[in-house]
């Protein structure tokens, strides 16, 4: 027997299963519940048999029992004892009259006669239940605790499928916090009462003693519906939920909150996966204008992308504090672990110590760090490329929006747009437009398709693609900046939770944002298709990816061989290495890219479907210019001179990675 460590609870229990003990101590029926009435009768009948004289007494004192007059009752089980000699059921119910009045030892004294002069189970489950029940002033001995329990554990054994034998069994192991006989006694109860509500009463008390507090509130709901008290079940709630420990009490809400949380990222997943369908059947569905303007489904589909978009980005945003909590509690519990075991590994303790701070560390630094915003390129002063400037003027009177502000030139194969300046300049307008251009796209490119081109970029401008994208970009940027943190730190593994909230997490916006991009990509591709036909662009479509397959091939290769040799080349755009791939490799590479199969990570659909697409549109734009067939570099007035400075900026990346 042993003290159970929730007191709250057993003291609940002691007070509130005293509300049995009258009906315990008075009568007990010997088949059951159901057949207490059975009982009476033939308790009555046997009492007829010896004194028919004492029949009456023994009716009202009953009477008098149930209007709760214990004082009137008592006298009148007195009466029937003297009348009826031997008759223990009158002691037994006096006993518990006397118990009521608060008048134990006086209550003690007749059960023991009870007993004495019949040992039944119900008269042994009522001394038994007086001994457990101390004064008002102090707890019961020990001895008599003792004594109760073995009085009550023969009672039931005796009579097993008698309810109140059975739960006076519960009411004394609850009063010696006997886990093990409450137990005995709970089981039975839900085999022979489950239809009672103190039985579940019972089983809730148990289940709360134990720890399971779930079951022990599912029990008392089972039987607050059968029939238990309001009063008795709020007390017994209060009782549980100041016994059940607060991280107990806190399981079941961060259960709910994790699974809100996940199941937040699932739905994410899953409008990114719709949209990205919608927005495919979209593509290859006909216009209603000869334009690229969302209209209809398509800008249904462009507002439900901008939700989703930055409902993830949210998303992201607050479970940043949710996975530094996560990391501290990981952190925090395996040191405690180590110090409750008395055993402390020094290379543990360190490898642990360090994941956690660096990983906070790097998630605070994704957040608080700003990003500087470099120039994206050499900046092209315009006013010495009036060529350059006048075809981008027209271009952008063609697709119906303002031009570039700055060209910025960079040595590879860009071609490319955005807006700089902050959200709120992005938003009304008055943001910085760019237009990237790579130099190694130049070469061959010819101005009817480079036409097309840049009226697919216009395209994103007259769309407001460029607006408001900074938010997703300081979640790609801050995603970027944790994963780089832990990288470096050797903490980017399966075992640290924020590498995995980043692995999934990424994976899921790079679904929706790449998704919202293609669509942006389609919209563009029909401007250019509709303002300079649909030959044009795909024309320029070909040209670019082509350019960017040989000229990344030519780039590589003198890369490496400037590197070898430790000797850099005046002009990276003429010059020929010694050792290139050859011409049929480089078309079979750019066949590969021209049909490669799409994928749902892509920011592009495939040239392959952007073909077909714009292929059916059958536009023709406007009519042919003069120059459509001069070469791109005809617009710019010092050739040798820009790819000369491109070549340098190459050569300084070059010597800052070496």
């Amino acid at each position: 027997m042993t003290a159970r460590p929730w007191g709250f609870v057993v003291q609940a229990a002691r007070l509130l299963a005293v509300a049995f003990v009258g009906l315990l101590a008075s009568s007990s029926p010997s088949a059951g519940l159901p057949s207490l009435e059975a009982f009476n009768r033939q308790v009555t009948a046997d009492l007829a048999r010896r004194s028919p004289a004492a029949v009456p007494v023994w009716i009202e004192a009953n009477r008098a029992r149930d209007r709760d007059q214990h004082e009137t009752a008592a006298r009148l089980y007195a009466t029937v004892s003297t009348m009826a000699p031997g008759f223990s059921h009158a002691l037994r119910r006096q006993a518990g009259e006397e118990q009521e009045l608060g008048h134990r030892d006086r209550a003690v004294v007749l059960a023991r006669r009870a007993v004495a002069g019949e040992a039944s189970p119900e008269n042994l489950s009522a001394l038994a239940t007086i001994l457990a029940r101390g004064r008002a002033d102090a707890d019961p001995p020990k001895g008599d605790l003792d004594e109760a329990l073995r009085l009550a554990g023969r009672a039931a054994a005796s009579a097993s499928d008698d309810f109140y034998v059975q739960a006076g069994l519960c009411q004394v192991a609850l009063q010696a916090d006997d886990a093990v006989a409450l137990k005995r006694g709970v089981d039975r109860l839900l085999v022979i009462a489950p239809g009672e509500d103190a039985s579940h009463q019972f089983a809730a008390l148990l289940a709360a003693i134990e720890g399971r507090f779930t079951a022990a509130r599912a029990e008392l709901l089972r039987a607050r519906q059968l029939g238990m008290s309001a009063q008795r079940y709020q007390a017994l709630s209060q009782a549980f939920d100041k016994a059940q420990p607060a991280s107990a009490r806190l399981l079941p809400i961060l259960g709910w909150g994790a699974a809100a949380w996940l199941g937040a990222l699932v739905l994410l997943f899953a409008l990114g996966a719709a949209l990205s369908r919608a927005a495919l059947n979209e593509a290859a569905s006909l216009p209603r204008e000869a334009s690229g303007r969302a209209r209809g489904r398509g800008s249904l589909l462009r507002r439900a992308y901008a939700v989703v978009l930055w409902s993830s980005c949210l998303y992201y945003y607050v479970s940043l504090p949710i996975v530094s909590l996560v990391v501290l509690a990981a952190g925090g519990g395996i040191v405690y672990a180590m110090l409750a075991a008395g055993h402390i590994p020094v290379k543990l303790l360190l490898i642990v110590v360090v994941m956690t701070l660096t990983t906070l560390w790097s998630i605070l630094k994704s957040v608080l760090v700003r990003a500087k915003d470099p120039d994206p390129g050499e900046r092209l002063d315009l006013r010495t490329q009036p060529r350059l400037r006048a075809l981008l003027g027209e271009v952008a009177r063609r697709v119906g929006t303002r031009p570039v502000d700055n060209v910025y030139l960079t040595p590879g194969t860009d071609v490319a747009v955005m807006e700089r300046g902050g959200l709120g300049r992005q938003l009304s307008g008055r943001a910085e437009r760019c237009l990237i251009l790579g130099v190694g796209v130049l070469d061959g490119f010819r101005l009817g398709a480079l036409r097309a081109v840049l009226a697919h970029e216009y395209g994103h401008f007259s769309n407001r693609d460029t607006a408001g994208g900074g938010f997703a970009l300081a979640v790609r940027r801050s995603l970027v900046t944790i994963a780089a943190g832990l990288a470096t730190s050797g903490t980017a593994a399966w075992y640290n939770p924020a590498w995995l909230f980043l692995n999934g997490f990424y994976r899921v916006f790079l679904r929706i944002s790449q998704g919202a991009s293609r669509l942006q990509e389609v919209l563009a591709d029909r401007w250019a298709a509709f303002s300079y036909g649909s030959r044009a662009f795909e024309e320029g479509l070909r040209h670019v990816i082509e350019r960017s397959v040989r000229f990344g091939v030519r780039a590589n290769a003198t890369v490496h061989e400037m590197v070898a040799l430790r000797q850099p080349v005046a002009n990276l755009y003429v010059h020929e290495p010694a050792e290139s791939a050859t011409e049929e490799e480089i078309a079979r590479k750019v066949r590969e890219v021209l049909n490669r199969a799409p994928s749902v990570y892509d920011s592009h659909p495939s040239p392959v479907e952007r073909t077909r697409w714009v292929r059916a549109l059958g536009a023709r734009g406007t009519a042919a210019s003069a120059d459509d067939s001069l070469d791109a570099w005809t617009l710019f007035a010092d050739r040798k001179a820009i790819e000369e400075r491109m070549t340098a900026t190459v050569h300084a990346a070059v010597l800052t990675s070496a």
